[in-house]
């Protein structure tokens, strides 16, 4: 279970934007096996080692107070916790007096866990109870405390608002179009599928609502083709229930899918659908519009660079019959189909990463800027002499 993996995409991204830019000094701090300093191209890497062979499961000790120890020792002018995992984010929190503070949230760990539990093995889950108990608590800690916050949607912010945290910035995650585009040459016509799922194949990701979906979009479209691609811990489960459902005629679960051939998916389908029970606009998402095929994504992906109407269309989560009635309206409307793709690939160009890396510098000289005039009000009050 790899929960952050497209969290780690997103760091890999930003970072080698950022790293590029004459205008900044960029220092990462990570944690691997032996503490060393390396100089990458654009960037300082600063290795913490974790607590070594004495760690508990998720926690390593004393890691938190080498990584406020190692920021100190840069001076930064802003501190940037990539997550709100410990102890990046608690590090960030802790030096929020010394140093402006920012924390992007990638989602919200204390509703995705619950999610991932469902598929785990019944000892695995119990230990999660226990494990995860305390980065639960610290991500609430966090979030409500950082002074300036980062979401992928306007619908996360409002759920990690508090009346203690500062300011929240929406900034959806990017893509690389010339890559993406480059490496999607056309199927032939008619070997394309019509619908495409690809993801993990966990019961977060809500392939099995898909499923639900079809037998009636079957009946009025017999030679529907639809691919669900990816593995996880839930496959064996939704090939039984493709088979029960009648749908093996139609549905292809072609397993791993490398990014070239699901790139040319996407370039051949009709739609695309994103039927996650929880999940921070993952990156379908985004790469449908790239290709420009309209989306169908539960309201529960926190779709938020998807127009109900306009580029796409959105469903109420786990309202299987729902996510069919949308599939049929597409197919059977081609105009309208059309018209959503063209929009969404009309505006993808607003989430290319170097946007992005453009939208955090002027979100970093913002938050330097206001931790300044704080202190000077702090000051400022300090050295105000009592009224006699």
């Amino acid at each position: 279970m790899k929960p952050y993996q497209g969290s780690n995409i997103y760091v890999s991204e930003l970072v080698s934007r950022l790293a590029g830019r004459d205008d900044i000094d960029l220092h990462l701090i990570t944690m691997g096996s032996a503490t060393a300093v390396r100089q990458e191209e654009g960037f300082t890497q600063h290795i913490l080692r974790k607590g070594g062979p004495f760690s508990l499961p998720y926690f390593h000790p004393l890691v938190l107070s080498r990584m406020v120890k190692t920021v100190r020792a840069i001076r930064p002018e802003i501190v940037h916790a990539l997550s709100t995992r410990y102890p990046c984010s608690t590090a960030a929190m802790l030096l929020g007096n010394d140093y402006p503070s920012l924390v992007t949230a990638f989602g919200i760990f204390e509703k995705e866990i619950a999610h991932y539990r469902e598929d785990m093995p019944p000892f695995e889950r119990a230990l999660s109870h226990i494990f995860h108990a305390f980065f639960i608590h610290n991500e609430r800690w966090v979030l409500s405390r950082a002074p300036e916050l980062v979401v992928d949607a306007p619908s996360i912010g409002e759920l990690v608002r508090t009346p203690t945290t500062g300011r929240i910035h929406v900034v959806a995650a990017g893509l690389d179009l010339e890559r993406l585009r480059s490496q999607a040459p056309p199927l032939p016509p008619g070997e394309g599928p019509d619908i495409v799922f690809i993801n993990t194949l966990t019961r977060l990701k809500g392939a099995d609502v898909l499923l639900r979906a079809l037998p009636d979009v079957v009946a009025a479209f017999p030679d529907l083709k639809v691919c669900i691609g990816g593995r996880g811990p839930r496959e064996p489960e939704l090939r039984g229930l493709a088979r029960d459902l009648g749908l093996e005629r139609n549905v292809a679960f072609p397993g791993f899918v490398p990014d070239e051939e699901k790139y040319r998916y996407y370039r051949q389908c009709r739609m695309v659908v994103v039927p996650s029970r929880w999940d921070c606009q993952p990156s379908p998402l985004f790469e449908a519009a790239a290709f420009g095929k309209p989306v169908i994504a539960s309201d529960m992906s926190h779709p938020g660079i998807v127009e109900d109407g306009v580029t796409g269309l959105i469903f109420r989560s786990e309202d299987a019959a729902g996510l069919g009635e949308k599939i049929l309206l597409l197919l059977r409307d081609d105009a309208a189909r059309e018209r959503m793709g063209r929009a969404a690939a009309a505006r993808v160009g607003e989430y290319d990463w170097q946007k992005v890396a453009d939208r955090y510098v002027a979100i970093y000289r913002d938050a330097v800027r206001e931790h300044r005039r704080h202190g000077e009000r702090v000051t400022a009050t300090a050295g105000a002499s009592p009224e006699r």
